[in-house]
């Protein structure tokens, strides 16, 4: 059971679902840091790890990875799995939990649903691998204000009286400072009056010192008669005819070019399912028949490529497996 416990951790570290055929599926969902005030914790960004047991389908992804360590043919793993799944089941029918090493523990209650609890100490979000969670300390230069007890104040008359003592020299060197600096405005305000005064008296320019324009000369009347000549107007032409308008481009059609795949089922049963989550998380999401009993749940609809290609760089952050479809109507 280890090693299963194992290989699921690492395909959860890259993937956002995992089954267990016949059972159901680990489902990961992206969680954001929380802050525990009380406990004073910053747990970091993580994924958060459900059990779905609706969800029976199988991706073949646990298989693979078995097969690829143990070195088998896709078959054995397949019939290996099975008597591990079997022994799962009977445990859970058994006692109600059955753990995981290292993940967690599934638990099934007497409704037989299927439940799963994640080890805490372990975070599958690949950006955020190995972080462990934080205690928050108080910073090392806190400190607290201690109560000053029978401390009375001193008399401030002695202290008054030493102080002015001290500060003679400075205030008289001040006072002069300030005398001198009132003389000097004093004296550039009578100054700047007198000017001004000498300015108002300063007799006019006499008019016939005043320079006078030059005539200019008047050009020459013509004496001789003028001779008048009658224009015919050319014949009126007619204005052609406004074009007819051209009739204009049909609107671009609202055809959808493109379709963002989240995956493919092999039973319209499933695909609808499926369809109804991403509906719930916010996704317009339909089932496509692509023939040959497969079944293609969409996440959006795009009329050019670009605007399929930016929804699918948002969506593969949290479904790594989604694909381009073109011309999926």
């Amino acid at each position: 059971m280890e090693e299963i416990s194992a290989l699921i951790i690492e395909l959860l570290k890259t993937h956002n679902r995992v089954s267990l055929p016949g059972v159901g599926a680990f489902v990961a969902s992206p969680q954001a840091a929380i802050i525990d005030k009380e406990a004073k914790t910053i747990t970091p960004p993580s994924k958060r790890i459900i059990f779905s047991k609706n969800e029976t389908w199988n991706d073949g992804f646990l298989e693979q990875a078995y097969a690829e360590r143990r070195g088998v043919s896709l078959d054995e793993a397949r019939d290996r799995l099975r008597h591990v799944i079997t022994d799962i089941r009977f445990e859970l029918d058994a006692t109600g939990k059955m753990l995981l090493p290292g993940l967690g523990t599934l638990k099934q209650s007497q409704a037989r649903d299927i439940s799963f609890g994640l080890n805490k100490n372990l975070n599958l979000k690949g950006d955020s691998f190995g972080l462990s969670e934080v205690k928050i300390e108080p910073s090392a230069g806190a400190f607290k204000l201690k109560k000053l007890k029978n401390i009375k104040p001193k008399s401030t008359s002695s202290t008054s009286s030493a102080s002015v003592a001290n500060n003679l020299p400075m205030l008289m060197l001040l006072g002069v400072m300030l005398v001198i600096i009132s003389a000097l405005v004093l004296y550039l305000f009578l100054s700047h009056g007198s000017s001004k005064s000498d300015d108002l008296f300063t007799p006019p320019t006499a008019p016939s010192e005043v320079e006078q324009p030059a005539a200019q000369p008047q050009p020459a009347v013509s004496t001789e008669p003028t001779e008048y000549i009658m224009h015919t107007p050319p014949p009126a032409v007619k204005a052609p005819a406004p074009a007819a308008p051209k009739p204009q481009a049909a609107a671009a059609s609202s055809r959808c070019e493109y379709c963002v795949v989240a995956t493919s089922l092999s039973t319209e049963e499933g695909a609808q399912h499926k369809s109804q989550q991403y509906r719930d998380m916010g996704y317009k999401s339909t089932v496509v028949n692509s023939g040959n009993n497969r079944y293609r749940v969409t996440l959006g609809c795009y009329r050019t490529h670009d605007a399929a290609r930016r929804e699918l760089r948002k969506t593969q952050e949290f479904i790594t497996d989604a694909w381009i479809l073109e011309d999926c109507e």
